[in-house]
C-alpha cells in the first residue's frame, strides 16, 4: 500500500487523470501509466497540429480503400463531393451520367486535397459505402442520432467523446489549453508558481499596483519590455502557456494530454532557449557528417 502510495503522490495532475479516466484496474500507477501513454501517443510527428488537410488526405485514403464517399461539413451546412471515391477493387464498370460522359473521371484521388477539400468552415468526411458517417479520428462508423432528436452533419463528426477530446487536443489550440487547465489549473509544472492566480491578481489590480505585485514574483526576471507589457494590458497567454514535454521538433507533435504540460512564462522561455540550442548543435553535427569524407574511399584493395 504505501509502495502504492508513493507511486500514486509522485504523478503530476496530468498524469493522474489519465489513469483515473482510463477506468483501467492497476497494481502499480507507474506500470499503467506507461502501458497508457504507449497506446495514446503518436511518436514521430514534427507538426504540431492536425490541419484539415490531413482530415480530407485521410478521409480520401479511407474511401479509396474501403469504398464509399466524401462529404463537406461544416456548422452551417453540409455538402456532397461530387463523385464518389471507390477502392479499385470495389469500383466495378464505369458509370455513364446522362450527358454520357464516364462518371469515373470524377474519381477523387489522395493528391487531390486543397482547394475545396480544405475549406475554412469545415471538413472533409469520409462515408462508407452504406452511407454512414465515419468519425474523423478514427474512421469508426459514427453511432446513429435518435430520429425523434434534430440533428445535422456536424453532429455526427465523432464516434465518442473521447473521439472528440483526442481529436481537438490534437487540432484546436485553445480546446488543448483548457483541457490542461482543467487539470494544472495554470500552476507551473518546473517551478510550482500559479501563474493563472498571479495573472487574476494582477489584472483585478489598479494599474499603478502592477509593477510592485510582479516585482516579487518569479515573473520578476522577465525582459523589460515583457514586463511593461503584463503591467500596461495582462492576459493569461502572457502567464503560462502549455509546453510539450517532448518537443514538436522531437516527435512530439499532435499529442494526447500526457505529452503536456504548464510552463510559466520565465520556464517556459528558458526551456525554448534551451532547446533552440540543443536543435542548432544538432544541426551543425548533422551538416558536419554531411559533408566529411569516408575514410575509406581511400584505401584500394590490392
Amino acid at each position: 500500500m504505501q509502495r502504492f502510495v508513493r507511486e500514486w503522490n509522485s504523478l503530476t495532475a496530468m498524469k493522474q487523470k489519465i489513469i483515473r479516466k482510463s477506468g483501467q484496474i492497476f497494481v502499480s500507477p507507474v506500470v499503467a501509466l506507461g502501458d497508457l501513454t504507449k497506446q495514446q501517443r503518436k511518436s514521430g510527428i514534427t507538426k504540431r497540429y492536425l490541419t484539415k488537410e490531413d482530415v480530407a488526405f485521410a478521409s480520401l485514403s479511407k474511401v479509396q480503400s474501403s469504398g464509399g464517399s466524401v462529404r463537406l461539413i461544416s456548422r452551417e451546412s453540409t455538402s456532397s463531393i461530387k463523385g464518389q471515391v471507390h477502392s479499385k477493387a470495389a469500383a466495378g464498370p464505369p458509370a455513364i451520367t446522362q450527358d454520357g460522359k464516364d462518371q469515373s473521371s470524377a474519381v477523387i484521388q489522395p493528391e487531390d486535397r486543397g482547394g475545396e477539400f480544405s475549406a475554412p468552415g469545415g471538413y472533409l468526411q469520409a462515408m462508407d459505402s452504406a452511407g454512414n458517417p465515419l468519425c474523423l479520428h478514427c474512421q469508426q462508423p459514427c453511432s446513429q442520432p435518435d430520429k425523434h432528436v434534430s440533428t445535422t452533419a456536424w453532429d455526427t463528426r465523432y464516434c465518442s467523446q473521447k473521439c472528440q477530446d483526442d481529436f481537438l487536443i490534437r487540432s484546436n489550440q485553445s480546446y488543448m489549453r483548457a483541457k490542461v487547465f482543467e487539470t494544472e489549473h495554470g500552476v507551473c509544472q518546473q517551478c510550482c508558481l500559479n501563474a493563472q492566480e498571479l495573472y487574476l491578481s494582477v489584472r483585478d489590480a489598479p494599474k499603478i499596483q502592477r509593477k510592485t505585485l510582479l516585482e516579487g514574483t518569479w515573473m520578476a526576471q522577465l525582459p523589460l519590455d515583457q514586463l511593461n507589457e503584463l503591467i500596461r494590458n495582462p492576459t493569461e497567454g502572457q502567464f503560462w502557456q502549455v509546453d510539450h514535454i517532448n518537443p514538436v521538433y522531437g516527435g512530439g507533435g499532435q499529442c494526447s494530454l500526457d505529452n503536456l504540460q504548464t510552463l510559466c512564462t520565465v520556464c517556459h522561455r528558458e526551456r525554448t532557449a534551451k532547446q533552440a540550442k540543443e536543435r542548432s548543435r544538432t544541426k551543425k553535427f548533422s551538416v558536419a557528417n554531411k559533408h566529411s569524407s569516408d575514410i575509406t574511399k581511400f584505401f584500394t584493395k590490392v
